[in-house]
């Protein structure tokens, strides 16, 4: 299998291509992004050190572009065109999948509903002359200089690995999505009990501060109205005391429940968040964004931590 030929290429060719350039670009973007961030970000879509979008890129610039990589212009002008064209089809693949745009060019000049821009594709046509003409000369010597049973062992455990990591991300992915969409259910019913027990004397009124607010002050300031109305609750009649009851249980198994479902995520969907700050899902946004409000305040809470600890010991 690894020897046969595709597109004047061997499939073992075409594959450490692809797992080079998906690690090439990894750490290209790692790189740029930790230094701009001042903290290390893995920016790969899966757990590992790779990018399959650069991956995917090369290999159709290398299949597409070797006849003309003699020609700077045609060479600067396919990149430019091959690598639009692919980042463009995998942020609409990414948006079908997972209901969410990983990425977001809607602030820069020229670009196409946020998915492409000129900026970033002049960027990869000056990169695609550099890798053709520099970088892939240097990565074809040493692929040709992998023996063949050695690579075709690594090969199928590289894989393996491959295939088990992107699955382990999608389930992540997927997961995090039903959380998001069981907070939003949530928020539903939470508001729709909230009007129901007149805490809050206007549907606007509930509505404003319910946004507007965080969890923590929400459920303080919500557990003050309650204290307050149940205080009226004695004078009132039996049958409406215990409705009334019953209502105050289900929102404070809600707020728990909404409180609980934000403080615990996994540690690839906080590497996700920290590696795509323009994620931004098609469905639950705003649910995602307070996930993420969350995070970066916990993170604050353990970076106080020590700084706490050094100034009581002095």
């Amino acid at each position: 299998m690894w020897t046969s030929e595709l597109f004047g290429f061997t499939l073992f060719q075409l594959f450490y291509y692809f797992m080079l350039y998906s690690f090439l670009g990894w750490a290209m973007e790692s790189a740029f992004v930790s230094i701009t961030t001042k903290e290390w970000v893995n920016r790969g879509f899966i757990n590992g050190p790779l990018c399959p979008i650069y991956g995917t890129g090369a290999l159709l610039i290398l299949v597409l572009l070797s006849p003309v990589q003699e020609n700077l212009l045609l060479l600067f002008c396919g990149g430019f065109l091959v690598a639009t064209v692919v980042e463009y089809a995998i942020a609409v693949l990414l948006e079908k999948l997972f209901h969410a745009s990983w990425w977001d060019y809607s602030k820069k000049k020229f670009n196409i509903k946020g998915r492409v821009c000129l900026e970033r594709s002049v960027e990869w046509g000056l990169l695609t002359v550099f890798v053709m003409r520099l970088i892939q000369p240097t990565v074809a010597d040493f692929v040709a200089k992998i023996p063949l049973v050695l690579g075709e062992c690594v090969g199928t455990a590289l894989m393996i690995y491959l295939f088990a990591d992107a699955g382990v991300t999608v389930q992540q992915i997927l997961h995090l999505n039903e959380k998001l969409a069981h907070l939003s259910e949530a928020r539903e019913e939470l508001r729709a009990k909230l009007e129901s027990t007149k805490l809050y004397t206007a549907r606007q009124e509930l509505a404003e501060y319910f946004e507007n607010h965080p969890t923590a002050e929400f459920l303080r300031e919500w557990k003050a109205r309650m204290d307050e109305t149940f205080g009226d609750i004695e004078q009132m009649q039996l049958e409406e005391r215990l409705r009334g009851e019953y209502i105050f249980n289900e929102i404070r198994e809600r707020l728990e429940y909404k409180a609980r479902a934000l403080e615990q995520d996994t540690m690839v969907q906080r590497r996700l968040m920290k590696a795509f700050p323009g994620l931004r899902s098609k469905r639950f946004d705003k649910e995602l964004q307070e996930m993420r409000a969350q995070m970066e305040a916990r993170k604050r809470k353990r970076k106080q931590q020590p700084a706490n600890k050094k100034s009581r010991l002095k």
